[in-house]
């Protein structure tokens, strides 16, 4: 399986509430910037996930400007305060090759730390924007294999 993780791009620092902040202008450049890269590797996306929070809709609506046909559904499991365990049990009943997540720190960055890891002590960082590409035989703690990651 090949998971395709993305984190949403910086979002306006406003006083709105967290599921409703949206992208800044810097934020929907860096991530038009990232798409257009992430296209040039030519991926196969089977299904894609998003956050419900307005950044990472956002950010879906950028993507799919550049990929015409990619549909994503709406998973609650993508928050940014999700319990990252259930996510990463989550994967496997996608039952798909190749799969796109849109959402959001501290999730994406616990998640990567248990995909590549197998803990969450390591603490990866991880970036607004920024597209991981992990590879995974079958979906297990520190099965993953990072292939290549995507940056503004």
């Amino acid at each position: 399986m090949m998971i395709y993780l993305l984190r949403h791009g910086i979002a306006e620092q406003k006083g709105l509430s967290d599921a409703a902040r949206e992208l800044s202008r810097e934020g929907v450049m860096q991530t038009r910037a990232m798409a257009e890269k992430f296209k040039l590797y030519e991926p196969q996306v089977d299904k894609a996930f998003m956050s419900p929070f307005q950044r990472a809709r956002q950010t879906a609506s950028i993507l799919r400007v550049v990929f015409p046909s990619l549909r994503f559904d709406v998973e609650r499991a993508l928050e940014p305060e999700a319990d990252v365990y259930a996510l990463f049990e989550k994967l496997e009943t996608y039952n798909v090759q190749n799969l796109l997540l849109v959402s959001h720190n501290p999730l994406l960055s616990k998640l990567l730390s248990i995909m590549l890891d197998a803990t969450l002590e390591t603490a990866r960082p991880f970036e607004p924007s920024h597209l991981y590409c992990i590879e995974m035989d079958f979906v297990a703690p520190g099965c993953g294999t990072l292939k290549y990651v995507l940056q503004p």
